[in-house]
């Protein structure tokens, strides 16, 4: 609200429209895709899972994931914990049903999925990952990774005591995944959103053999999302396509003419 010299008038708040574009490829080299996505602008939720896990397994336990992830942020159950967010409590709840398919199915023993996703909740995204597939933000054409690999590299960089303990850090050797234990943290940040926003969300078939700088080039081609979303596929497969490859795009967009209902009715008794 403002004023001058009696004068008031309503300033919008800002309020996001989202338009979003999913993709995903079996790769050049697999064959099956163990990925999995779930993205919903009426909910404002968007969820990539890679899987992992012999046979047929790592596609069930991403499945699983993404399932229970999204009854839970639809139904509410499980109860957050007091100041837990929702996608935290969904991703912990995925945990819980992907361990336990696996101890009690053989053929899924030791199966995992790692897990990133986001949740608009008015003005502001929550961020939540496990594991090494990532969320990007590309702004006003400057693209940054805002999730950080669950790695053994970057382990190792921040304990330099812990280099080679654990084996050599490879690129592809992840710390932590939901399903693996009975229990996992969940990495959980927040940002605000501007106008004309990009956020990615990718598994590690991109991120592993497409470079940040040509995943720029083409998202600021100016081509749609879909054009955007297919184009980073294919540079993945033109890299070799060793991996399943999925990709998530969601733009925001400021919708100046949404007023809330309580400011509208004070700027009615104004007139």
């Amino acid at each position: 609200m403002s004023g001058d010299n009696g004068a008031s008038r309503v300033i919008p708040v800002e309020r996001f429209l989202l338009r979003t574009v999913g993709r995903t490829d079996v790769g050049a080299q697999r064959t099956q895709n163990e990925d999995a996505m779930y993205y919903a602008d009426f909910l404002g939720v968007y969820i990539v899972c890679d899987g992992m896990g012999g046979h047929a397994s790592g596609q069930i336990a991403s499945d699983i994931a993404i399932r229970t992830m999204v009854h839970s942020l639809k139904t509410g159950d499980p109860l957050p914990a007091p100041g837990q967010d929702p996608l935290v409590a969904a991703m912990k709840a995925a945990n819980a049903a992907v361990y336990q398919r696996s101890l009690t199915d053989h053929t899924c023993h030791g199966m995992g999925t790692t897990a990133v996703g986001l949740r608009f909740q008015e003005n502001v995204v929550h961020i939540a990952h496990c594991g090494d597939s990532r969320a990007y933000l590309l702004r006003q054409g400057q693209l940054q990774q805002v999730t950080r690999d669950h790695s053994l590299r970057n382990l190792y960089q921040d304990r330099p005591d812990l280099i080679g303990t654990l084996g050599p850090a490879t690129s592809n050797v992840i710390i932590r995944a939901v399903g693996l234990d009975a229990s996992v943290e969940i990495e959980h940040t927040t940002i605000l959103p501007e106008h004309n926003d990009v956020f990615l969300l990718c598994c590690d078939g991109l991120s592993d053999l497409v470079d940040d700088w040509m995943v720029r080039e083409i998202m600021t081609s100016g081509d749609s999302l879909d054009i955007v979303a297919e184009n980073l596929i294919r540079a993945a497969n033109n890299n070799g396509g060793t991996d399943n490859i999925t990709v998530v795009l969601t733009q925001t967009f400021i919708d100046p003419l949404w007023v809330p209902a309580h400011a509208y009715a004070q700027q009615q008794q104004r007139y």
